[in-house]
């Protein structure tokens, strides 16, 4: 079993840190919405088929200091949901709103993911798959969802582990220092190369006011908008864009328009890169890449500019040019979780925008048995974020989107109440620069 052992690797670790440090459990949640009622039967296959897949695993802590925690298989399998009583059919985004917040996993001793369904007073059905983003990345939990859902799928999962491996774990305590070592010369050769990640010559922001003050309450708001993916794309290739970049530059153009960063400073922008690559099963396989952004995502205007800015992250990111701070990530296993948390929350690295592009995907991605979803939607948000404490999980705007077949959908959280008060004022900016930009779409 030892030649199988899976450990935490360095994407896990960031979720891992910040449940330890600050007691948040970060959690991605897809969300289908029928016409129509999903048989329970359906429902209860596809939980048995996700309990025997990637999603259920858990971390089993190791024996010794600084040794990673490994993975293994969970024994146990969470039951699905279904509740009983209809929601109001205009209360779908509340009812996934409050399972987001208040579903209950646990990566040691509990479940790390759920499934649940409710119907709706108009006769049709919602169902929520949420999931710990310390097991999964959005990629994953999607592939995860339609190995479960489709009759015949299967995913490899997580071996079982037998025991607490001392052996293996001093073993893995010289990797961790070793993997510090590398990641310090690396960060203070990448620090020399000078803001390597945003570019050369990048504009310089000023620092903002801190989160905890502009976020006092540590609510998110939520919008969610659906749009023709013909239409974007044909809006995208008339600016000089690409569907993903036109995504960038409404995201990063409503919170630009909210009004509540200079015009003349830039909006730093990070966007999530997939490495995944055919049979990964690792939890997390996503790197990122940051541009500042000043005058080059203006609506209804050219996207050259920005698609160039792109280009050149995802250039040096294939380099292998990474920020100063993402080299000193193995040190997350090293150094005391208070050092660590004081460090990582120093500065003003935190994007301003956030946006995730799930990717194009087929109409399995809608089905659960024998019903075709009308929407599917996807997010993630930080649950046990403390008003009183000075921490917040996010900035400004993020945004998720997922194309399946015509409809592309993308989720937007709002994190910064002196831009967006409430989702009202959210979904009324998500809208203004959608109509600057002519595309038609809905919103919730």
């Amino acid at each position: 079993m030892l030649g199988t052992m899976r450990r935490l690797e360095t994407q896990d670790m960031t979720y891992w840190f910040v449940n330890r440090a600050f007691d948040w459990s970060v959690v991605l949640q897809l969300v289908w919405t029928f016409d129509d009622v999903v048989d329970a039967g359906d429902l209860a296959r596809m939980n048995a088929a996700l309990g025997t897949g990637s999603l259920n695993r858990r971390v089993v802590l190791p024996s010794v200091p600084i040794a990673r925690p490994r993975w293994s298989h969970s024994p146990e399998t969470p039951d699905v949901v279904i509740d009983t009583r209809p929601i109001a059919s205009d209360g779908i985004e509340t009812w996934a709103d409050a399972e987001l917040e208040t579903v209950t996993l646990d990566p040691v001793t509990g479940s790390t993911w759920r499934l649940r369904g409710t119907p709706t007073a108009d006769g049709g059905f919602v169902v929520s798959l949420t999931a710990l983003h310390l097991v999964a990345d959005g990629r994953g939990m999607v592939a995860a969802a339609v190995a479960a859902a489709t009759p015949g799928g299967s995913a490899d999962p997580m071996p079982v582990a037998t025991g607490r491996a001392l052996l293996a774990d001093l073993g893995d305590v010289a990797t961790v220092v070793s993997q510090a070592g590398v990641g310090v010369t690396r960060a203070v050769t990448g620090a020399l190369m000078s803001r390597a990640d945003d570019g050369p010559g990048a504009p310089i922001r000023a620092v903002r006011a801190p989160m905890h003050e502009r976020s006092p309450r540590a609510h998110t708001s939520w919008a969610v908008v659906s749009v023709s993916a013909a239409e974007w794309e044909q809006v995208a290739r008339r600016h000089h864009g690409t569907a993903n970049i036109l995504f960038v530059a409404v995201i990063t153009g409503a919170l630009r328009a909210a009004g509540h960063l200079p015009a003349d400073e830039p909006v730093k922008v990070g966007i999530p890169v997939s490495q995944r690559a055919e049979g990964d099963d690792r939890a997390n396989a996503t790197a990122g890449v940051s541009v500042m952004v000043l005058d080059e995502a203006t609506a209804g205007g050219d996207l050259t500019a920005l698609r160039r800015l792109c280009k050149q992250a995802y250039e040096r990111l294939a380099a292998g040019t990474r920020p100063a701070m993402m080299h000193l990530r193995p040190l997350m296993n090293v150094l005391p979780v208070s050092v660590v948390a004081k460090v990582a929350t120093a500065g003003d690295g935190m994007p301003d925008v956030m946006t995730s592009n799930l990717g194009v995907f087929g109409p399995e991605v809608a089905r659960i048995g024998r019903k075709t979803a009308s929407s599917v939607a996807f997010r993630g948000d930080a649950q046990g974020v403390d008003p009183d404490r000075h921490h917040r999980f996010g900035d400004g705007l993020q945004s998720w989107s997922v194309q399946v077949g015509d409809t592309l959908t993308f989720s937007v959280a709002a994190f910064d109440a002196t831009a967006f008060a409430d989702a009202s004022q959210l979904r009324a900016g998500i809208a203004a620069e959608l109509d600057a930009w002519g595309v038609v779409h809905r919103i919730r």
